[in-house]
Formats: structure tokens, C-alpha cells, sequence
């Protein structure tokens, strides 16, 4: 019998995970050595709550279906009130090879699929612990608001199944074990107020040709905090994740309120930004930090602005005249800006580049190493021409020989599920 299909916690994630090999079981599949898994969060931090994104695909089937027993399952969960999680699942089963499971597990035999069939109808609860990890007992599931549908074909041997149901204990079902923290990709949310969830929306679905998911969600929080016109974003990693590299290809944009721009990441070394959106990306065999960081501030005034304002004081004070001093300064400032900007552009996109070879190539070190090569002359010729600064040179070149290191090491330097 299948156990639970969350697959952060099937080959190397979490939110989606695990202690993995070391403290915490896998709940579903296996991944293939030479797949990863593609994991993107969005997160809006506010004083006092955070909505949050998050979407992950791999492209191998998880165990229970590369066996037979399962052609595909899916499941949808969406938040009708605070004490209400309206579920879905269906499940495409070879009757033929899961009816030995299925009789090990209710104790009996069964004549037939439709003998099953009335049982699951009858009493739905078991099947809900045992296939989908739903403690009905424990999580509210009531038994008068629960459906069950069958169909069943003779010719083929196969079944589809669905069932409908409410979680009423939210609380116990998200804090208790959890299971919130088992999906989302690395996170520690202890500052999130996960038993006082104001919306969930989950949507899984399991195939021969991998799994995939998406989920939103919105809660109380504290992982922003404000001082004057600063903001400071703190996102914990969960401790079975720190200082651990998993096979996970993943991009974390935290978006900052909009009346501030980005000013301060950590670690910087994984991070670009633009406006008021940093980008953390963590390429296949990166480790994972402690904790990410973003700090922001302030919009910086255009140069458009300060002319305006400046002029009108020039324009009706005696006064005024001094403001010629300051546009011109604030003029060589714009320069530099637009100066600054260009530079970060090149940085950026020699950054990016850098970690897309990493993820494509990294099993052909003949192609990685010729594609880094030219990569490399990029950069040179960009301090040559003065396209970015000393620190981003230096930067750059750390971040090409760490993963230029990784590539060399990627057999064994991967972390096992």
C-alpha cells in the first residue's frame, strides 16, 4: 500500500520534506539519481502576515505508480472557512495488483472490486489513514459529510476512485504534525501562525511522468519587522535543511512592501535583486543557509523628482539659488545610478547563466567545462571594459570556481534521500 503522496518529503524536499536519510522516513517515491527537483516560492512579508507561493515539479514517478499499483492520483484542498478544509482525491488503481494491499490492510478477502467497493462506501475512514495519511478521528473528517465514488472496468482491471471530505480540526492537521512545514521547501515556520490560516489552496497530482504541485497560502506572521522606514525580512531554514545539499533547483523571490526597494540580502553570495523583489537561487548541490535575510528601505529619489522639487524651492525662495549646487550633484548622482544599474544587469545575467550551465551540465563535465570557459572570458572582458565592479568581478569567480568544484564532486556530493 502507497503511503502519503506529499513529495517534498519523497526523494530530497520538504514543504513540499524531510530529515532526509537521517531522522525522517521518505513518505513517498524515489527520485531518480539524475533528476532534481524545480521548486519556486514567492513570498510577501507584511508587518503582520505573509502570503506565501510555492510550486514544484519533478520528472520521475513516484514509486507507487512505477510499480503498477497506481496509474495516478491527485488531490485538491481549499479553505472554506478557519475551521474548514474542503478535500478531493481521486486515484486510477490496477485493481489486480493493488486487491492483495487492500486485503492485507481491512483483514479480508474481497470477491470482488465492488465487495471493496461497499466497504469504502460503508466506512471510508481506513482507506483516508492508510492512502492519504487522514486520521479522520484526529482531523474532523465526519463520516455524514464524506462521499465516496467508484467505477470499475471488467476489460482492463482498472479503478478509479474519489472521495470528498471536510477537515474541520485545521489546527490539528496543519501544527500537529507538521504537515504544512512537510510541504514547503526547506522553511521554518515557526513565526508563521500556521493554526490561523486565512487561505489554502493545495493542488497535487501524481503521474507516470512525474509529480507536481502548487499551493497558496495566507497567515499571521511575524517574519517581517519594521523600523522607521526599514524593513527586515528574516526567513528561517528548517534545521533538517541547513548546512545540507539536496538535488533541488530552487528560486525564492521575497517580495518587500512596496514603498521600499531592496538594500541588503544575506547570504549575498545566492542572491540578486532589483527594486523591491530579492531573488535567492540555489542551484543543484548548494548548500543550504541558516536563514535568509532581506533588508529594504526607502525608495531613492529620481532624478526627475529632485529636480522638481528642488526647482519649486528655487523657483519662490531667495534662497533657492543654493539648489543649483545640490542638481548638480544630484545630476552626477543619476549618472552613477544609471552606471550602477548597467552593472548589476551584466552581474545579474553572468550570475544566472552561470547557474542555468550548472543545472543542464553538470553530468557532461567535457560540456560544462567548455561552456564555463566562455562564460569566463565574459566576465574578464566585462572588468576590462568596466561593465561590472571589482566586487562583483571577484564574486563572479567564487561563484564559477564553487561551481565548477560541485560539478567535479556531484556523485558523491549530492544528499541522498
Amino acid at each position: 500500500m502507497k503511503i502519503s503522496r506529499t513529495f517534498r518529503v519523497v526523494c530530497s524536499t520538504a514543504l513540499i520534506l524531510s530529515l532526509f536519510a537521517i531522522a525522517y522516513q521518505p513518505r513517498i517515491g524515489i527520485c531518480a539519481d539524475d533528476e532534481a527537483w524545480y521548486v519556486h516560492d514567492v513570498i510577501e512579508p507584511s508587518v503582520d502576515r505573509v502570503r506565501w507561493f510555492e510550486e514544484g515539479t519533478i520528472s520521475v514517478a513516484p514509486i507507487w505508480i512505477a510499480e503498477g499499483s497506481w496509474y495516478g492520483a491527485s488531490m485538491r484542498q481549499s479553505l472554506v472557512t478557519e475551521n474548514d478544509i474542503f478535500v478531493s482525491t481521486y486515484e486510477l488503481v490496477d485493481w489486480s495488483l493493488l486487491r492483495p494491499q487492500v486485503e492485507d490492510l481491512y483483514g479480508t478477502g474481497f470477491d470482488s472490486f465492488n465487495d471493496f467497493a461497499n466497504t469504502l462506501q460503508e466506512d471510508p475512514s481506513l482507506w483516508l489513514s492508510s492512502s492519504w495519511e487522514i486520521d479522520s478521528s484526529w482531523y474532523g473528517v465526519a463520516s455524514e459529510t464524506t462521499k465516496t465514488k467508484t467505477l470499475y472496468d471488467l476489460a482492463s482491471d482498472q479503478a478509479e476512485l474519489w472521495t470528498w471530505f471536510h477537515i474541520t480540526h485545521v489546527p490539528e492537521y496543519f501544527a500537529s504534525e507538521g504537515k504544512l512545514e512537510s510541504w514547503l521547501t526547506g522553511f521554518d515556520l515557526t513565526p508563521i501562525s500556521i493554526g490561523s490560516l486565512a487561505r489554502w489552496e493545495f493542488y497535487e497530482d501524481w503521474s507516470g511522468t512525474g509529480i507536481k504541485y502548487e499551493l497558496h497560502f495566507e497567515a499571521p506572521s511575524n517574519v517581517l519587522s519594521q523600523r522607521g522606514g526599514n524593513y527586515t525580512c528574516k526567513l528561517g531554514v528548517s534545521s533538517s535543511y541547513q548546512g545540507y545539499t539536496f538535488k533541488i533547483q530552487q528560486t525564492i523571490d521575497v517580495k518587500m512592501p512596496t514603498n521600499s526597494e531592496v538594500k541588503e540580502t544575506s547570504p549575498n553570495n545566492m542572491t540578486i535583486y532589483n527594486g523591491d523583489t530579492a531573488t535567492f537561487v540555489i542551484a543543484r548541490g548548494d548548500t543550504y543557509p541558516v536563514a535568509y535575510t532581506v533588508v529594504s528601505g526607502p525608495v531613492a529619489k529620481s532624478f526627475g523628482q529632485a529636480f522638481v522639487e528642488s526647482a519649486s524651492v528655487w523657483m519662490v525662495t531667495p534662497v533657492g539659488w543654493a539648489a543649483i549646487g545640490s542638481l548638480l550633484v544630484l545630476a552626477i548622482t543619476a549618472f552613477r545610478g544609471r552606471t550602477i544599474l548597467k552593472r548589476n544587469n551584466t552581474y545579474r545575467r553572468l550570475y544566472k547563466s552561470m547557474v542555468t550551465l550548472f543545472d543542464l551540465y553538470s553530468d557532461d563535465l567535457p560540456r560544462f567545462h567548455e561552456e564555463i570557459d566562455i562564460v569566463s572570458k565574459s566576465i574578464f572582458k566585462s572588468i576590462v571594459e568596466d561593465r561590472i565592479t571589482d566586487d562583483q568581478f571577484e564574486r563572479l569567480l567564487r561563484r564559477r570556481d564553487d561551481l565548477l568544484k560541485r560539478a567535479d564532486k556531484l556523485p558523491t556530493n549530492d544528499h541522498e534521500p
